[in-house]
Parts: C-alpha cells; structure tokens; sequence
C-alpha cells in the first residue's frame, strides 16, 4: 500500500476530483470580488494591465518607462485587501511590530520610525493612525489573505520569477517614506482612496541596489506626476525614485507588488560563466595552465593607483600616481585572459545555468493556489494500477533536471514484484517542529535482501540520475521572508536516469494517460515512478 498523510482508503480519483472542486470553488469567489482574471496565469496578467496588451506592457513600458493606467472603476480589484480585512487579520493573526508590520511616517523631510515591542492590536493601530498619522506597511500579506495568494501564485508563474508585496495603509494628507528607489520593478494596485505619486529620474538605470532615504534637494523634478484613484495601476521600473502621499478626507490603501529582483543577464551569466569555468578546468588543458612566474610582480592596484584615486587634477594624477596599462606583460595578460574568456563560449550550458537558478525560484515560490501541506496522520492509499490514468496536478510547480551531484535529496530503488512502497521521514506541516523540517521524503523498497537494496541504492547516488522538483512542501507563511522563518526547501524526488523520458512525457501531457502507456519498458517502473510521484501529492488519479 501507498502511504500519503491526509489520505483515505478508496477511490483515489474522487477524494483528488473533490479536491480540485474545493480550490476551484475559493477561486470562484476570488473571481466574483474582482475583475482580474484568474483563469490563467497569462490572463490574470492581461486584465491586470488591461486595457494595456501584455506585449505592448513589455515591449514599451517593461524596465523602459513608467505606465499609468486610469480605469474609472473603483470595483476593479475588489476587496483584494482593505482596511477592514487588515483589522481582522489582526485580530486573527499574531502580528508583530517590524517583523509582519513596519510603522512609519515621513514628516518635514524626515522618516520616523514608529513601531513598538510585540504585537499590533486593532487599538494600537487606530491610536497610531489618528495620533501620529501613521501609515502601516504589512510585509508579504499573501501569507493571510487567500484573494492575494491567488493573485501572487498566477504572477510568479507568468513571470517565472519570485514576486512580493506590501500593503501601505496611510491616514489621509500623510506620507509614509521618504523619496527612495528600489531593486524591482513594481506594480501599484490603488485600493482604497486616492494617493499622488511623484516618480524621478533614477540615479542608476535599472538599479540593482535600493537607496535609503534621499533628500528632495537631491533628485530634481519630478518627470511624472499623478493621482491614482481606485483601480487604478501604475507601473514603474526599478531604480525609479518616487514618493507618494494620501489625498482626500480619507485613508488610502494600496498594494505594492515587486519582481525581477537579481533576475537579470549578469546574474544568469554569473551561474552560467562559472559552471562554464568548472567545465573548461576539466577539458581544456590550456585553462590548466600555470599563470605567468610571479605575476604580482607587475600587477596590482598599487601598480595602478591612478586608477583608484580621484584627484582634481586629471593630468597631475596621471603624472604622479603609478599605472601599469602600457606595461607589456599586463597588456600579454589581458589578451590571455580575452583568449580564455572566448574559449569559455563553447563550455557554457545555459541549461544547467538555467536549472541552477530555476531551483532557487522553486524553493521560494508559493506553494499551488489551494494546496495544503498533508495532515499529521497518515491513512492508506489504494495501491495505483496499470490500468489507472494519472496526470500531474500542479504541472506548473514541478521542475525535471539532469543531476550529477552527489547531493542529500529522496533516493529510489527499484522495488521487487509484491514488495510495497512507502514514504519515509515525512516533513511535518506544523511551523513549530523546525528540527524535522530538513527531514527529505523517500521512496525505498522493502526487498528481502537489504544487502541488495543497499547497494542499489549507493550505485544510484553514484551515478546521473533526474530529479523532479517541485514546489509544494513550500511554507506559504515565510514566503518573501527570507530567514524569518524556515522553509521546508525544494521538493526533490530521485530517480534513476532512465525514467527520465517518461516522467518528461507525464509533465508535458495535456491531460491523463494510463500507467502502462509511461515510456518505460518495465511495469514495475512504471508502478515506482507512479508510487513515487503520487506520495508527494504530485498525481491525480482515474483509479479503474
């Protein structure tokens, strides 16, 4: 028998149908309070820039100018996240000062922090709005509001990449920061209330690093200035400066969403440049080769402190201070490096460098919309048979990758006709039990002969083989929190290398396929691959 936590004896297919039914019923009513479309990934991006297209969004305004999108529709996003939903999640949710809440307010050209010890209550909240003209910035509210969760889940599928959000509630004629910049680009959602923007001119185009504070004095004119309303959507690039204060008799509540953060050329070159350097000390013999007899001879910034010290005077710098450009053996060292550096082309596999930060984005990335993390006891499973069909259920949340490293990670070994399959060591869905979290799932056979297990499996974590990857052992509460909290971390099943086209063959299906119709020549893969998949909650199954 299967073992899965959360699973009851019977028709796999029903409890996985009803199932569905439930997520696809939460997003119903998600869908009813608003007018983004959440169907799709593809089409909840094209109403949230509509009447924008997408392709005109990325190829005129993405990472190129700022879009303001004035809808006339107050309705347009719905209670995605109000005052009123804020109140409650504080009395529902444990959130703390600094940690969840960040309190703040920007006053005669000075931000001043406001936040207190422990945790905000409805009381303190109201008291710091009225009082001291407070504007609250929740950090990743995704983690409590389901709408959000959705929304969130939809955009990092389309982009392909992490994406995050803060909520700023402001009392009206108030301002929460000081003009800053930052390393994403951002979307603002106006939910409640009107809010002016001031957007600058970046300091560093596209910029990888956020900035403190600025001063007024410092940033010029303003080369947009609007008033968002709700509905209302303003998008502007990273390393844009802006400021925004509240408008009106009343508070303003918006919804800052944030992506492409270290998402660029540079840092997929970074991987792909150094697995490519790996690659070239293992093949080229000429990148083996020794570097020139006491280099540090001739290099070094003390050769060429005239390149490091600014002086006011060009000439007097270049006179005085010692450069090594013209030096002979520096120019041979360069042109060697520029020959090395041409060569690496050929070792670079921009697969693998595309695996390597893929599998950051998966750890990461919120779990499916809908999904929860198996229950605490474990119930049997129907054994699946040949005659079952079976599709992935969260296609877009699992990742098959070509391993060669020996790293810790669920192995499997084949498993003998009549033994059963079962899942060790599961991670617990409790937060609080963090010394069982690194625990990894498996999938090991109980054949009679350990010894032979054994050694089946070593020669397994010996060898190449794939990995599924997937992302639903992911915490939703620490997503966008860094160390805040634990993650479980990716989830990673092992396989040997020859499963590998039939478990591509599943993932790319369009809809179910009978087990015995996997690409594997051998009923029992079938059956372990299946097993395996299944144990993570990767499957849906039509049990005949």
């Amino acid at each position: 028998m299967v073992k899965r936590k959360g699973s009851t004896n019977g028709d796999v297919s029903a409890k996985s149908n009803k199932k569905v039914k439930k997520v696809s019923e939460a997003m119903d009513e998600i869908t009813e309070n608003t007018k983004l479309d959440m169907q799709s990934p593809l089409k909840l991006m094209s109403s949230l820039v509509k009447p924008t297209t997408v392709e005109e969004f990325f190829s005129s305004h993405w990472e190129k100018k700022p879009l303001h999108i004035k809808r006339d529709d107050t309705d347009y996003y719905g209670d995605l996240f109000t005052l009123e939903i804020f109140k409650n999640m504080l009395k529902d949710e444990e959130l703390n000062f600094e940690t969840d809440v960040n309190v703040c307010r920007y006053v005669d050209n000075e931000k001043e922090l406001l936040n207190e010890e422990g945790r905000i209550t409805v009381a303190k909240m109201q008291s710091l709005m009225k009082d001291k003209k407070a504007t609250f910035q929740v950090h990743q509210p995704q983690r409590f509001v389901d709408g959000l969760w959705g929304v969130i889940e939809k955009l990092e599928t389309y982009l392909g990449s992490l994406v995050g959000t803060n909520v700023y509630i402001t009392p009206e004629g108030a301002q929460g920061l000081a003009p800053h910049c930052d390393d994403v680009e951002i979307i603002v959602l106006q939910l409640e209330g009107k809010k002016t923007w001031k957007l600058y001119k970046p300091m560093v185009e596209l910029s990888r690093d956020y900035t403190q504070d600025l001063k007024e004095a410092d940033i010029g004119e303003p080369i947009m200035e609007i008033t968002l309303q709700p509905g209302d959507l303003l998008y502007f690039p990273r390393g844009t400066i802006h400021q925004a204060k509240t408008e009106g008799d009343s508070h303003s509540t918006h919804l800052s969403v944030s992506t492409y953060q270290q998402n660029t050329w540079g840092d997929f070159m970074n991987h792909a440049v150094t697995q490519a350097i790996e690659n070239a000390l293992e093949d080229n013999v000429s990148v083996r080769t020794g570097l020139p007899i006491n280099y540090s001879s001739f290099l070094g910034t003390s050769k060429n402190m005239g390149k490091y010290i600014e002086t006011e005077d060009e000439e007097e710098k270049k006179k005085e201070l010692p450069s090594n450009d013209k030096n002979a053996k520096v120019i041979e060292f360069k042109e060697t490096i520029k020959k090395h550096l041409a060569n690496l082309i050929d070792h670079i596999d921009v697969n693998t460098a595309a695996d390597a930060m893929c599998t950051d984005f998966m750890m990461n990335r919120l779990p499916p919309y809908g999904h929860k993390a198996p229950e605490d006891d474990e119930e049997d499973i129907k054994d699946p048979s040949l005659e079952d069909e079976i599709q992935v259920k969260y296609p877009e949340h699992v990742r098959i990758v070509y391993s060669e490293e020996d790293d810790e990670g669920p192995d499997v070994s084949q498993v003998e006709d009549g033994s059963d399959t079962e899942e060790d060591d599961e991670k617990p869905a409790a937060k609080d039990e963090k010394d069982k979290k690194k625990k990894k799932k498996s999938v090991a056979s109980d054949a009679e002969d350990d010894d032979e297990d054994d050694e089946d499996v070593d020669g397994l974590e010996e060898e190449p083989c794939i990995r599924i990857l997937h992302s639903l052992n992911n915490d939703r509460q620490s997503h966008m929190l860094g160390d805040a909290l634990d993650n479980y971390g990716v989830g990673s099943l092992k396989l040997p290398l020859h499963f590998g086209p039939a478990a591509i063959a599943l993932l790319e299906s369009k809809g179910f396929i009978k087990v015995k119709d996997l690409l594997l020549d051998d009923d029992q893969d079938k059956m372990v691959l299946v097993a395996t998949m299944f144990a993570d909650d990767l499957l849906e199954i039509k049990s005949k």
